[in-house]
């Protein structure tokens, strides 16, 4: 019972600890446009790879993991999600020679007219305490045609520095891809 007691009021000092109402803010932020030139030419370096992909059929399994080591060195730990946008992996989508066919979907490109890299802007926020300081890159993908369907589309790809101060893919944000129905990639023209 003391055992139980002791337990209780450790356990009522934390958790009362981290009931704090005060939130870790920034004392200083800052937005510095990055070059869009040099935005558009990262992101074709990357979706290059996913028209590419999106021109086979099929994909051997040899070939996937051939994809998978090229797409890990762009898409780091993102790689196996944009794979599987194309390549839907398991016995159901197996061709007889062991195959995996490759599924049409759009993936709206910087290849793909009307697709235009709006904005490139880095994010920096600092703090007392140097660990929580951030620096990103934010490059803004978005539809500029008049097809009703892809209206107002956006994508945004967000990047950080690795510790060789190169920028590299952390997360994405809006509408990645579209499947279904008339959707592939050639549902969009690509730019001469």
């Amino acid at each position: 019972m003391r055992q139980f007691i002791f337990m209780t009021i450790v356990s009522i000092i934390i958790l009362s600890g981290c009931n704090t109402d005060k939130e870790i803010k920034p004392i200083k932020e800052e937005s510095i446009d990055f070059d869009i030139d040099t935005a558009i030419e990262m992101i074709k370096v990357k979706e290059e790879l996913i028209i590419q992909l999106s021109m086979m059929k099929t994909v051997s399994s040899n070939e996937y993991d051939e994809l998978e080591k090229v797409f890990t060195e762009e898409f780091g730990e993102h790689a196996r999600m944009f794979l599987e946008m194309f390549i839907i992996l398991g016995s159901e989508k197996e061709t007889e020679s062991g195959s995996y066919l490759v599924q049409e979907t759009l993936y709206p490109t910087v290849f793909h007219k009307g697709i235009m890299i709006t904005d490139a802007v880095i994010y920096k926020s600092y703090y007392e305490n140097e660990f929580f300081n951030e620096t990103y890159l934010t490059i803004t993908q978005e539809y500029t045609g008049d097809d009703i369907e892809l209206e107002g589309w956006k994508r945004e790809y967000v990047f950080t520095e690795n510790e060789d101060r190169e920028w590299e893919i952390h997360t994405f944000s809006r509408e990645m891809n579209f499947v279904g129905g008339e959707f592939s990639m050639q549902y969009l023209d690509f730019e001469e």
